[in-house]
C-alpha cells in the first residue's frame, strides 16, 4: 500500500478512513486524487473531513486556497437521471463502517466503470470535427450524474486555476503594455478590421509600428 497515502491522511488527521479507502480501491494517493463526492458520501466520510481532503487534493493540483471548491448546483432532472444501480451503490453519510472500515453490504460491488477513450472508439473512422463532437456529446449524455462528477470536478479545478493565473497575469507590466497596444490597434484598424482576424499578437510584436 502507498506510504504517501498513509502520510497524507495522518497529516490531515483522517487516518480513520484509511482502511475504508483501501478496501474500495483507493489504495494510493494517486488513486485518491480521483475520489468523488459520491464516493466520500458512500464511504461515510463526514462533511468537514471531506472538505479537508478535497482542499488538500485541490492544492496538490495547483488550485489556490481562496478558490471555492463548491460543486456546481445540479438541477432536479440531473439528480433523477441516476440509474437504480448507481443509487444502490451509494449510501447515506451516516452509515457506520464495519470492522474493515467499509460500509456494510453497500460498497462490496462498487467498481469504477471504465469507458473506452474516444480515439479508440473512433479508430479507423474518418470523421469530421462536427461528427466527433456529436459522438462525444452522445456519450456524455449517456453518463449518469455520478459518472460525470469526476470530469466536472476536474473542469472546475482547471477553471479555477485558469482564473487565478489570469488574475496574476493582469497585474504584470506585460499585460499593461499589451492593453495599450490593443487599444491603439483598435483605434487604427477597428473600423476596417477584416472578419476573423484576431487582436491577439505575440508580445514580441507589440512595439512594432
Amino acid at each position: 500500500m502507498s506510504q504517501r497515502l498513509e502520510d497524507e491522511l495522518e497529516e490531515l488527521q483522517l487516518t480513520q478512513y484509511y482502511d475504508a479507502f483501501v478496501d474500495q480501491g483507493f489504495d494510493s494517493w494517486e488513486t485518491l486524487l480521483d475520489i468523488t463526492e459520491s464516493d466520500l458520501d458512500a464511504l461515510g466520510v463526514k462533511l468537514g473531513h471531506r472538505r479537508k481532503l478535497q482542499r488538500r487534493i485541490a492544492n496538490y493540483r495547483g488550485v489556490a486556497q481562496d478558490v471555492s471548491l463548491v460543486s456546481p448546483t445540479r438541477t432536479p432532472g440531473e439528480d433523477s437521471s441516476r440509474t437504480d444501480s448507481t443509487t444502490k451503490q451509494e449510501a447515506p453519510s451516516n452509515f457506520n463502517l464495519d470492522s474493515r472500515g467499509a460500509v456494510p453490504g453497500v460498497l462490496a460491488k462498487r467498481k469504477y466503470r471504465r469507458h473506452p477513450k474516444i480515439r479508440e472508439d473512433l479508430k479507423g473512422k474518418n470523421l469530421s470535427f462536427t461528427e466527433i463532437a456529436k459522438h462525444v456529446g452522445e456519450n456524455w449524455q449517456g453518463l449518469t450524474a455520478a459518472e460525470r462528477e469526476p470530469f466536472e470536478t476536474q473542469a472546475q479545478l482547471a477553471k479555477g486555476k485558469y482564473n487565478q493565473d489570469l488574475a496574476e497575469y493582469k497585474k504584470t507590466d506585460e499585460y499593461k503594455r499589451y492593453m495599450v497596444y490593443l487599444q491603439d490597434f483598435k483605434a487604427k484598424h477597428g473600423g476596417n478590421q477584416t472578419q476573423g482576424v484576431s487582436y491577439f499578437f505575440p508580445a514580441s510584436d507589440m512595439h512594432r509600428s
